[in-house]
């Protein structure tokens, strides 16, 4: 019974992730600042609110409340006239929403191509944050070294039919791998 708990936990432990407090606190500062990079950015606001749509899995949901937290309160009083809504919605029962911007939280490889295929078909920013999922196909994810730079997925972002603003392009670095199916 011991090992049956012992290989439960270990198994466990190889499929989670640990989310950085620090991270996310420049995530929530970039995500937001992010989506209005997007040329048609207008075109995507709901109620004239930027929307943000935060996927999580059980193991992610206080880091998805802290993201949001943060979020909120360093735009309180919106983004460039802006409000701010912020959706907490989990890989298991996922919605069709419009928003500007897809956060995607550490998930199965399943799960997050299942989101991006959803993203795809309604032409939405996704912002990872495992660099990893650049190969998925989300178009955006975070360098941090000593300067933090956004790292943007070309392909994804031309197959998704979104054009970017070029001073994003200008600060970025290009994501050069193959994509993996």
């Amino acid at each position: 019974m011991k090992l049956f708990f012992l290989l439960i936990t270990f198994s466990a432990s190889l499929f989670s992730t640990n989310i950085n407090e620090s991270l996310l606190s420049i995530h929530a500062t970039l995500v937001p600042k992010i989506s209005l990079l997007d040329i048609n950015f207008a075109e995507k606001l709901d109620n004239n609110a930027i929307t943000i749509v935060l996927y999580y899995d059980n193991s992610n949901y206080n880091s998805a409340k802290l993201l949001k937290q943060k979020i909120m309160s360093k735009y309180k009083n919106g983004l460039k006239e802006h409000p701010i809504n912020v959706k907490l919605t989990p890989y298991s029962k996922p919605e069709k929403l419009k928003a500007n911007i897809s956060y995607l939280f550490p998930s199965t490889r399943t799960n997050i191509k299942k989101i991006l295929k959803n993203l795809h078909e309604s032409e939405t920013l996704s912002f990872s944050y495992s660099i990893a999922d650049l190969a998925l196909g989300s178009m955006i994810s975070l360098d941090i070294g000593v300067k933090v730079k956004p790292i943007i997925n070309l392909h994804a972002i031309k197959d998704n039919n979104i054009s970017l603003h070029p001073i994003l392009l200008k600060i970025s670095t290009i994501y050069q791998n193959k994509r993996v199916d």
